[in-house]
């Protein structure tokens, strides 16, 4: 088998190429590199499990946009995530960076890898790195947040898995919480029949956020929770209702001096609604 920095040095166009592939990346012969890579690639995988070296090798590829299909192919995501799962050993730390790292590379702004991912049960560790405020927050927080936008099953996955919970919580977290909003606007937008998502918004202590939020967030993030807030609104007659009389109706008149005037007709929608 390769040694790792034979795969780490393969890089077309690398100025520290170890040759390997320096003659299968001409224009010719393209298809042989891929199919290349693509078998490198699942033979690192296949060996992966919990061995810190080769997992930092398949974290290294997931850095270039060019192997992400191939590591996809190779069905990287189903053996990374299981990586997550190991809890003793002085290594379990470091093994969680490099999983976790590659697979935020491969997941971000591709909706088919995050289903991927979701499938494959990322989502409870996801919240687990979140609510116990790991290191490895910084990763959880993007992956778990685009999980709203990816699929149906994911978003039913993250509902089953308390990340509506998680979502109303990171209200509280100045950077993540318009991010937050927005996840929550668009798990209510497809919300099914059994209303599941609604629900859960109209809970309480839900309400209770959502409003604190509105009233406490700061002016920068003002500008632009407007329209998640319009979107949840306009999607449930019922949240609207709980809201309006939970405190919120006189934050939003309140507000109807604001200097900005899209800030102003979103703030009017809001009280017509």
């Amino acid at each position: 088998m390769l040694s790792s920095p034979d795969v780490l040095n393969c890089r077309p166009e690398s100025e520290t190429s170890s040759g390997l592939l320096s003659h299968a990346v001409s224009p010719w012969n393209v298809d042989i590199a891929r199919e290349y890579l693509e078998k490198v690639a699942d033979l690192l995988l296949e060996f992966a499990a919990a061995d810190i070296t080769l997992l930092k090798c398949i974290n290294h590829l997931s850095t270039d946009p060019h192997y992400l299909e191939n590591l996809q192919r190779a069905d990287a995501i189903k053996y990374l995530i299981p990586n997550l799962d190991l809890k003793e050993g002085s290594l379990v730390p470091e093994i969680h960076h490099e999983v976790l790292n590659a697979l935020f590379n491969l997941c971000k702004i591709n909706k088919k890898r995050q289903e991927l991912a979701a499938e494959n049960g990322i989502i409870p560790h996801l919240m687990h790195f979140i609510i116990t405020d790991s290191p490895l927050k910084q990763y959880a927080l993007p992956l778990l947040c685009d999980m709203a936008q990816a699929s149906r099953n994911s978003r039913e996955q993250l509902r089953a898995h308390g990340g509506l919970d998680v979502y109303l919580s990171l209200l509280e977290d100045e950077v993540w919480s318009v991010t937050a909003l927005d996840s929550l606007a668009v798990c209510l937008a497809h919300d099914n029949e059994s209303r599941k998502v609604e629900q859960a918004l109209l809970k309480k202590e839900a309400v209770q956020n959502l409003v604190k939020f509105f009233q406490c967030c700061t002016e920068q993030q003002f500008l632009h929770i407007l329209e998640p807030f319009l979107k949840i609104i306009t999607k449930s007659s019922r949240i609207n209702t709980t809201l309006a009389v939970n405190g919120l109706t006189p934050l939003l008149i309140s507000r109807l001096d604001h200097p900005d005037a899209i800030a102003r007709l979103n703030l009017l929608k809001l009280i017509k609604w």
